[in-house]
């Protein structure tokens, strides 16, 4: 159990992006470039682990002071930082090595995700502001490889919702940060000392904004329509609007946005409101 906390199997799930071209562009059932897409996805989550195991390393001393992290496999003890290091490098050369024999411009992504990471993990993470947008790029990059290995040209509409999406949960998990600092006098990150809960809150107002407009355009544009042949992605639309008053929800009355991927695996309202959006535009796509 300690190492599969170590390699957080549960973060695996955030590589689900890396299929996101393949479900637009309505060839989910093509079976050479599901499996290609599949391989990636098995490589990166190799890769992702390495980055989080060198982040838990980075992050020791201000982990033991989190209520949750400070149950973390290397915080706690329970697997020393030596063997925990050797673990990130055979993760880290079976991914490379996995993706390496199947794509040389999805192994240049994956590296430059890497690099992009440890350079937040040193230095960039005391950045405010780009320390979240950081993050967002991060997803970015994993449609970047899923469009990649599986030959799609992204459209502009994706990438900007991808963008936007993960924007906005990066922020609202900052937020819960800056939340324990000013309300608890429990500092979790150095950067939290240069924002405000006012200023948090402001940013996620303008970024909920922009991406229920964003959507509302992306669903409703000429292009879009005849890309799908049809209209009714407008009903899609409801769903996201639920998606995003939850999660601000979420945010702002329950304060239990720390952790994003608890919210993914235990609330039921969201778990609800993606699966009908996915199920209307899947629907869509290939019936």
């Amino acid at each position: 159990m300690k190492y599969i906390e170590l390699v957080r199997l549960n973060n695996w799930v955030k590589n689900l992006f890396i299929f996101i071209p393949l479900f637009f562009s309505s060839e989910l059932f093509n079976s050479e470039k599901f499996t290609n897409t599949l391989i990636v996805f098995l490589g990166f989550c190799f890769v992702a682990s390495f980055v989080y195991i060198i982040n838990d390393v980075l992050d020791l001393e201000f982990d033991k002071n989190h209520s949750d992290k400070k149950k973390r496999p290397i915080v706690s003890k329970q697997i020393s930082i030596k063997r925990a290091l050797i673990i990130a490098a055979i993760l880290l050369l079976t991914g490379v090595f996995i993706i390496g024999k199947l794509n040389m411009n999805v192994l240049y992504l994956s590296l430059f995700y890497v690099i992009l990471n440890i350079m937040y993990s040193f230095k960039l993470k005391h950045f405010p502001i780009i320390d979240f947008f950081i993050i967002s790029v991060g997803f970015v990059i994993r449609i970047l490889m899923g469009g990649e290995i599986g030959e799609i040209i992204l459209s502009k509409w994706i990438i900007l919702m991808v963008f936007l999406l993960s924007l906005f949960i990066a922020v609202s998990k900052r937020r819960d940060d800056v939340f324990q600092y000013e309300e608890k006098d429990q500092l979790n990150r150095l950067v939290v000392e240069k924002y405000s809960l006012v200023f948090m809150d402001k940013i996620i107002t303008i970024i909920s904004s922009v991406l229920i407009v964003s959507y509302l355009l992306f669903v409703t544009s000429e292009e879009v329509m005849l890309r799908y042949k049809s209209d009714n992605l407008i009903f899609t639309f409801i769903f996201v609007l639920l998606g995003i008053f939850r999660y601000n929800q979420l945010t702002y009355v329950y304060r239990n946005t720390g952790s994003p991927l608890k919210i993914f695996f235990k609330d039921r309202f969201l778990q609800t409101v993606i699966f009908l959006w996915f199920f209307i535009f899947f629907y869509i796509l290939y019936f």
